[in-house]
């Protein structure tokens, strides 16, 4: 079917003002963008369906460029708690208790919120993220830059390999670049979970097959003081500076979340060509830290924006972490003009798409370019008024005053997902009951194990907090 969006203010994030047209329109056939401009120079009997754009911005649907979807059963288990509990002794004692449907039934609920919210692109980091691919994002027609996570360590403290596992979880990597090289929505990336989670010889050879097929690396570089801890320990120096060594700091890496890095570390990383993923929420949650978005954008660099995973975000929206990153950013730097909007709304459209290699395809409004569209409702009590003289207020709006929930047609590859607020062809009541079910289930299978984790979690509870 071929659909225009007409009467809008329409945002194609492209050129230094993100391309915005007082009175635009979008004209969409098959899978393409056929037309981006003025309402005045389309012909509407070209299109078989007519969407009335009125008080509404039409714009490139969002990029998340770093998110873990199977978590999602597991919402509200880990927040409030010091850094190092946070993964051994809050979520791991849960998690253990997952299964692979528990994780299928999180990513679905996850990415229907996130769909809710405007985002058409997920870069899903995840083991056996080909499950999730084939029971989620195929079938709900949305857009994925995919990473099996390569992690090959048996103990805790990081000493101990499975190098047989490695190798196992790398042949999984490369089947997905074979059954989806000629997929229309579906990017594969290699997924080494971090630096202190496998061997050199496992990076060594995946920085190889990278480099000679020009394929991207998706990996958590830098996160927190367990990884500094555990790095120092086994290699006498910082995950950055080892990663340099090893020749692995190049424009293949998308680098996630990077908040323990120095200054020095940071220009290098830039001048190396390395993509960076901020996750304000998570990581604010997490670690406590604000994540260096603003710096890498200072130094020339790329950093795109991501939700991470429920257990320390709380959501997949990223109208919220647009909203974060720049607050965040301005009370970090006492500067109250530090990462404006227009910057932030960049880091979730043309530089996302940067980041994940899809710039040719996706992250902006161009006629050739995949349709991936969402129009967002300005007549909310929230977004009210929206003006376009003697000056636009609009752009400052979707970042500060968005909720995500004013997102109301949502189009990807072409295909209407969401229209007025209704998904078509996802049952969204089916998800939300399977994921309440089974997380009800997990919990009750996981408490003696969490009890006896002694978290802080734990503590909270005996007072009656949680």
């Amino acid at each position: 079917m071929s659909l225009a969006i007409v009467n809008t203010y329409l945002l194609t994030c492209e050129g230094k003002n993100l391309g915005f047209v007082k009175n635009g329109a979008v004209g969409i056939e098959g899978d393409e963008l056929v037309f981006v401009g003025k309402n005045s120079e389309i012909d509407e009997k070209d299109y078989e369906k007519i969407i009335d754009g009125s008080d509404h911005v039409t714009m490139p649907g969002l990029i998340d460029g770093h998110i873990h979807t199977g978590l999602s059963l597991l919402r509200g288990t880990a927040q409030d708690v010091p850094e190092k509990e946070w993964m051994n002794k809050a979520l791991g004692p849960i998690a253990r208790h997952m299964q692979e449907e528990d994780h299928i039934a999180g990513s679905r609920l996850a990415v229907l919120e996130a769909l809710r919210s405007g985002t058409t692109t997920f870069a899903e980091f995840s083991v056996d993220v080909e499950s999730l691919i084939e029971d989620v994002y195929l079938p709900f027609g949305v857009r994925v830059a995919a990473a099996e996570t390569i992690n090959e360590v048996v103990d805790k403290k990081g000493e101990t390999y499975d190098l047989e596992r490695s190798e196992e979880k790398l042949q999984k990597n490369e089947r997905l670049f074979e059954k989806y090289k000629k997929s229309e929505t579906v990017k594969p990336l290699y997924g080494p979970q971090a630096l202190d989670m496998v061997t050199e010889e496992t990076l060594d050879e995946i920085k190889k097959r990278a480099e000679e097929k020009e394929r991207k690396v998706h990996m958590h570089v830098a996160q927190g003081g367990r990884e500094r801890e555990q790095i120092k320990e086994m290699y006498g120096i910082s995950t950055v500076r080892k990663l340099d060594e090893m020749g692995l700091l190049n424009e293949n890496l998308i680098a996630a979340h990077c908040h323990g890095t120095s200054e020095k570390q940071k220009k290098r990383m830039v001048e190396k060509g390395v993509n960076v993923v901020g996750c304000p929420s998570s990581i604010g949650m997490i670690d406590g830290v604000v994540p260096p978005v603003k710096t890498f954008l200072d130094y020339g660099g790329k950093a795109a924006l991501g939700t991470d995973q429920t257990p320390g975000n709380g959501a997949h929206n990223l109208f919220r972490e647009m909203r974060t990153i720049s607050l965040l950013s301005k009370c970090n730097e006492r500067d109250p003009t530090a990462l404006p909007a227009w910057d932030v709304l960049r880091s979730t459209t043309t530089v996302g798409s940067e980041v994940l290699d899809l710039k040719d395809h996706i992250g902006s409004l161009e006629e050739g370019k995949k349709a991936d569209v969402i129009t967002i409702d300005l007549k909310n009590l929230n977004m009210i008024p929206s003006m376009t003289t003697p000056f636009k207020n609009i752009i400052p709006n979707l970042v500060y005053s968005t909720t995500g929930l004013e997102v109301d047609n949502v189009i990807v590859n072409g295909k209407e997902i969401m229209r007025d607020c209704e998904f078509l062809s996802i049952d969204e009541e089916s998800v939300k009951k399977e994921a309440g079910q089974r997380a009800r289930k997990v919990f009750e299978e996981a408490e003696e194990d969490w009890r006896e984790a002694g978290s802080s979690m734990v503590e909270y509870h005996r007072e009656g907090f949680i």
